[in-house]
């Protein structure tokens, strides 16, 4: 068993709640390759209680399109903040974050990075005798590399966070680090031969952890 909650993901500081609104621009708006997003969402209806939830959030965003040479550049970036309750009560910690990110294509190669940083929280459960807020970061990259009818991927995240109960900021980082990489061979029209590998490495609590390991696939996909 782990408490190791560091992020995987870049959009761990963001929420929503069961009701809400969202708007996307059209493409193009304000300027050439510009898009834009905001939502919002308020009380979920679940029962207040001792377990800590998400009542309201709200997030912006926008995607950047352009060229450069033989480069198509694709940036996005965004921010998101969430309330938290307890018994009815706001929480002495938030839910918050914001996150960017760059994608670059040039020909058969596409190759992206992203980075997103805030804070979340991890309810009171079975398995956590109190509520916690987790302060966190995560950096993810990947490639990929299309040649004939073979695609090669590799991938890696990087994620940091600490935690500790509300209002009190955690002082011994948890970590998980992984790298994944494939290989994907087109045998005939809408059938392809997967292989692919991960390696996950974990800390919790500044010591190792041993939710971590590896793992093989292969396998095929189909489509008609």
């Amino acid at each position: 068993t782990s408490t190791n909650n560091a992020p995987g993901d870049l959009d761990f500081g963001a929420g929503s709640t069961a009701l809400g609104v969202e708007w996307h621009s059209a493409a193009d708006f304000l300027a050439d390759g510009l898009k834009m997003s905001a939502s919002w969402s308020t009380d979920n209806g679940a029962a207040k209680g001792a377990t800590a939830r998400l009542e309201n959030s709200w997030g912006v965003g926008a995607t950047y399109v352009t060229s450069a040479g033989d480069t198509t550049l694709t940036i996005g970036g965004g921010y998101g903040s969430g309330d938290i309750v307890t018994s009815g009560t706001a929480a002495t910690s938030d839910k918050a974050g914001a996150n960017v990110g760059v994608s670059a294509v040039t020909g058969d190669l596409t190759v992206g990075v992203g980075y997103g940083d805030g804070d979340t929280f991890v309810a009171n459960d079975a398995t956590a005798s109190t509520n916690r807020q987790v302060d966190g970061s995560v950096l993810k990259a990947g490639i990929k590399y299309v040649t004939g009818d073979i695609t090669l991927a590799l991938g890696m995240s990087a994620g940091e966070g600490k935690d500790g109960n509300f209002g009190t900021a955690g002082t011994t980082d948890d970590s998980t680090d992984s790298t994944s990489a494939s290989v994907t061979y087109a045998v005939a029209s809408g059938v392809s031969a997967v292989l692919g590998y991960t390696t996950v490495d974990e800390n919790d609590e500044g010591s190792s952890a041993t939710t971590g390991g590896s793992a093989w696939y292969v396998g095929a996909t189909m489509s008609f």
